[in-house]
């Protein structure tokens, strides 16, 4: 079946081949959409261990010192003179 999507080979050991295998036959996918979805579901764990990275790096964003709205729009007026 022709696609217009871009197209990626990947080179995968015998084992890792046979476990892919499996999975589209269980879940009655092909084996390429079976791997391009094992890839974004890779991608989007990698985003959300990033973004849980950031806001621990943050901390409690309540304990925070805030500033008044006055406040905020002096260091912009300071940063644009």
């Amino acid at each position: 079946m022709a696609t217009t999507e871009p197209r990626v080979n990947v080179a995968l050991d015998c084992v890792t081949l046979d476990i892919v295998k499996q999975l589209a036959h269980q879940t009655k996918q092909s084996v390429p959409g079976i791997c391009a979805d094992l890839i974004r579901k890779r991608i989007e764990h990698d985003e959300d261990a990033y973004y849980l990275s950031l806001i621990n790096q943050i901390g409690d964003i309540d304990q925070k010192p805030r500033i008044s709205s006055q406040e905020m729009q002096r260091r912009l007026g300071e940063l644009q003179d």
